[in-house]
Order: structure tokens, then sequence, then C-alpha cells
């Protein structure tokens, strides 16, 4: 699953990407739990996905999900979190 969503990130498929990441995160922190190498990795990887739509300028192609826009909110307000 987050391998499909880094494929649609690199493509730009933004909206479609999101929800992969989404569930891939909440997937790992059911399973494994926060603090799980392969959670934090997840976590990661769905920063650098927001920090990506941020930087193309596309971030009205997500949703409102609470957990994409508590991230955005964290990044846009500078902390690394």
């Amino acid at each position: 699953m987050n391998n499909l969503a880094y494929l649609y990130k690199s493509q730009g498929r933004y909206a479609e990407a999101e929800p992969l990441f989404l569930r891939a995160l909440a997937i790992r922190v059911e399973k494994l739990g926060d603090d799980h190498p392969s959670t934090k990795a997840v976590r990661q990887n769905f920063r650098r996905f927001l920090q990506q739509v941020m930087e193309a300028g596309q971030t009205t192609q997500l949703s409102e999900h609470e957990v994409t826009q508590d991230v955005l909110r964290q990044m846009q307000a500078g902390d690394g979190g």
C-alpha cells in the first residue's frame, strides 16, 4: 500500500496517494504501535508526500482528513514533529 502511494505521489496523483498513505499509517499504528520503526518510516514518508504536495502548490487535492490537516498545520508552522 505504501509503495502504491509512492507511485501515485511520483506521478503527481496526490488525491489518490493520500488515502493510501493514511491507510498504511493507520495499519502500522494499530498493529505495531506509534514507536515501531516501520510506523515511523511510513509517517516520515507521509510527511515527505505532504511536503511535495505543498511545494507543488497542490494542497487543494488533499482531503480534509484530520491526520492530513493536523500534519499540514504542523509543517506550515515549522514544527518538525
